[in-house]
């Protein structure tokens, strides 16, 4: 079998990983992968979102499934191309996946399907959206779908009607989403789909703050955890049972075909958990974290998937750890930052933690293991921790660099052992949120 990641952030360079783990003769291929993913893999120069380019290349090369790690592949079309060849992929068609990039298409969607989410509406004129603003309690969450995907919190009112302004007068037309903010912590939660079963992975709590305390702007993945206590079980239940179950049946409902992960972001308020966005792929630092806790088989549930057998699939099987993971961003991230920039200390990490490579490239062209069935293998320990690998070799090609992954007992435990270990990966600038960790889903 050949299995193909397409991607080229720390959630490719995570599947990768964890596929490498596998019992099964698979042969593992990445497109186009970044510095950590060519240790393990040859890198194959393909654009992924060059569709076309993608679906040819994959049947000529006989690949049998296509795991795109990020949601530009399935928006492109890829799972449309693959209908009538003999290649799987992991997601559903464009058509599903657009509804999720859509900040009012999902708004319209949750509300018409009577999801939980919070109390708003979609106005697409300034004059609506300022008489319906004139009409809530502060603060609200304003969302606009400009390129960038703007989604901001005013806490009064002369703030909110600045923004809309500045949204309307946009030289692209839009609609806006004007909502309340109840407080609450984030938290997201992804299952696995053929379109009949669903099985849920964990439920993870995820920061996208730049600096501590939820403060500075938002950006994708600061850093994310999974708990092993009551209460993080209990919460994975209730977002599978009240949430994850019934978005599929609405999908369903509405005639969309769903298979492979679908993703729910969360705000779990007083009055309960809101869902706030839809997602066809992990996060970003949610396959990291959650990943290496699954102790069933990637390979078999990626065939029970596209096989349209997960019935046949008992409950996951999970590590009976806490995962922490910290991104280690460039100073000025995510506005200016120099690329280029050596990256040092990754043989000083402790063994049994991990580090996977999020915007990176390893010019020297450290060597991969061919083989398809894995075992122990020294590049592991290079890359993950604990090796004596070249790792001057690799340079950033952005400014979220890396992911640590700390593994522990309690959440307590992964946080201390990320913190001590993030100091002794170095690179010009290094910095990241000290306080992930610091509750568990409080």
């Amino acid at each position: 079998m050949k299995i193909l990641v397409l991607g080229n952030d720390s959630r490719a360079h995570a599947f990768i990983w964890k596929l490498f783990k596998t019992p099964s003769d698979v042969a593992i291929l990445c497109a186009p992968g970044n510095g950590g993913t060519t240790a393990l893999v040859p890198p194959i120069a393909l654009d992924s979102t060059d569709v076309a380019a993608v679906v040819r290349w994959a049947f000529e090369a006989n690949v049998d499934i296509i795991l795109p790690t990020t949601s530009g592949p399935l928006c492109a079309g890829l799972a449309d191309e693959l209908v009538d060849l003999n290649v799987e992929v992991l997601g559903p068609p464009k058509r599903t996946v657009m509804l999720g990039q859509s900040h009012c298409r999902v708004k319209e969607f949750l509300l018409r399907n009577a999801l939980p989410t919070a109390k708003g509406r979609v106005l697409p004129t300034l004059t609506l959206a300022e008489r319906y603003l004139a009409a809530q309690a502060l603060p609200v969450k304003l969302k606009v779908d400009l390129p960038e995907k703007k989604e901001v919190v005013c806490p009064d009112r002369y703030s909110a009607l600045k923004l809309l302004r500045e949204f309307f007068n946009a030289p692209l037309p839009v609609e806006v989403v004007i909502e309340e903010y109840p407080p609450g912590v984030p938290v997201s939660l992804v299952a696995l789909t053929d379109g009949r079963t669903v099985l849920p992975l964990l439920a993870t709590r995820f920061y996208e703050h730049l600096k501590e305390d939820d403060q500075g702007p938002l950006v994708p993945g600061m850093g994310a955890q999974t708990g092993i206590k009551a209460y993080a079980q209990k919460l994975t239940a209730y977002l599978h049972q009240k949430l994850i179950i019934p978005t599929l049946q609405a999908f369903q409902a509405e005639r969309l075909p769903y298979l492979g992960f679908l993703g729910l972001d969360c705000n779990v308020t007083a009055q309960g958990p809101q869902i706030t966005g839809l997602r066809s792929q992990l996060r970003p630092l949610e396959a990291e974290v959650v990943l290496p806790r699954l102790e069933t088989d990637l390979v078999a549930l990626l065939q029970a998937t596209v096989s349209r057998q997960l019935d046949q699939v008992g409950p996951l099987q999970w590590l009976d750890k806490a995962t922490l993971g910290l991104a280690l961003v460039m100073q000025g991230y995510p506005y200016h930052f120099p690329l280029g920039q050596a990256i040092g200390g990754l043989d000083k990490v402790e063994e049994g933690l991990l580090v996977f490579h999020n915007e990176t490239h390893n010019p020297l062209g450290m060597r991969y293991n061919p083989v398809t069935r894995r075992g122990t293998s020294p590049l592991f320990s290079g890359l993950f921790g604990g090796g004596n690998e070249e790792s001057t070799a690799v340079t950033n090609t952005g400014g979220s660099v890396l992911t640590l992954v700390a593994l522990g007992e309690t959440l307590q435990g992964a946080r201390e052992k990320a913190l001590s270990n993030a100091e002794r990966i170095t690179f010009p600038g290094r910095t990241y949120r000290k306080d992930i960790g610091l509750h568990e889903f409080s």
